[in-house]
């Protein structure tokens, strides 16, 4: 089903000891088929959200359904269907990494032995490297041999809570390739990481969550769409300042041969306004999503 709703969220509240906020209110809807991102600052209730999502701690109030069922009553037949990897990975330290994999996909609807292995060899572990116990392994190894477990069964969710962390630049890419590919087999993926170019690159769309409350929801393009451009422009001859003004821009400031200007409206306007003079160098840099993160994070609570 297309537009099935995989992940939905009514008011989900978590409230901890001495009427400290975990989450607030939440309700959001994840459909099949997306990378659904899920930003915020340390203690935002990133985290808080995923232990409830995976019924490892229960809402004050509010509700939260996956795959259309209730997560609380119907809790054992949903994490079958589901990848789960927290932001601190601590695998059977005690287990070798070939057991760990098939004691935990023991716990899983489908088992897939072929594509365990496609994983290993992606994630460039050697037959070796399984007979190991984990708690011989690195930080970076342990991290691998616990998304190995998260892809292996081929869940049609994963939940994942900072997931890349500990893992070198390479490893992070082949992680980008699995999710895009998982994303486009129909899998759908939530994912919670303070790593904003990796949301950028990977994700659909984005919520950004603050002091435990939603302040935003949308398409990642979306997001970085109402985000202001700097123009920066240096011109060959000195312009005066009354022949700058303009509405195509929000002057921030001038000096005669440079102009720094907040863009919002349209870019066919200020290139036919600029057009009337001789320009030395012109800068018009795209907004990163960690512009519009930060830019969340400037405005008063109050003004979200």
């Amino acid at each position: 089903m297309a537009n099935e709703n995989i992940i939905e969220t009514f008011g989900l509240t978590k409230y901890y000891r001495r009427g400290i906020i975990g989450i607030e209110d939440l309700s959001l809807t994840v459909n099949q088929g997306e990378i659904y991102g899920f930003l915020g600052r340390n203690g935002a209730g990133k985290t808080t959200t995923i232990r409830m999502l995976v019924n490892l701690i229960f809402p004050t109030r509010g509700r939260a359904r996956i795959f259309g069922k209730d997560m609380v009553k119907h809790h054992l037949e949903i994490c079958k269907n589901i990848g789960y990897i927290p932001s601190a990975v601590r695998p059977h330290k005690h287990m070798t990494g070939e057991d760990f994999l098939n004691y935990m996909g023991n716990l899983s609807a489908n088992g897939d032995i072929q594509y365990r292995n496609y994983l290993l060899k992606k994630f460039d572990f050697s037959q070796k490297d399984l007979k190991r116990k984990i708690k011989e392994y690195s930080g970076g190894m342990a991290r691998k041999i616990a998304l190995v477990q998260t892809f292996q069964h081929r869940p049609r969710l994963m939940i994942m809570d900072e997931p890349t962390e500990g893992l070198d630049p390479v490893m992070q890419h082949t992680f980008y390739e699995l999710l895009k590919e998982y994303r486009d087999n129909g899998g759908t993926v939530f994912i919670s990481s303070h790593h904003l170019l990796e949301v950028e690159q990977v994700c659909d769309r984005a919520a950004i969550i603050r002091s435990g409350r939603l302040v935003a929801v949308e398409k990642i393009h979306e997001l970085m769409n109402h985000m202001a451009r700097t123009l920066q422009v240096k011109f060959k001859n000195p312009v005066g300042a009354s022949h700058l003004e303009s509405d195509a821009w929000e002057i921030v400031n001038k000096d005669g041969t440079s102009l720094t200007a907040k863009v919002t409206g349209d870019i066919d306007k200020v290139i036919k306004f600029l057009s009337r003079f001789d320009i030395k160098d012109i800068s018009l840099p795209k907004p990163s999503l960690q512009d519009v993160f930060l830019d969340y994070y400037r405005l008063p609570e109050e003004d979200q």
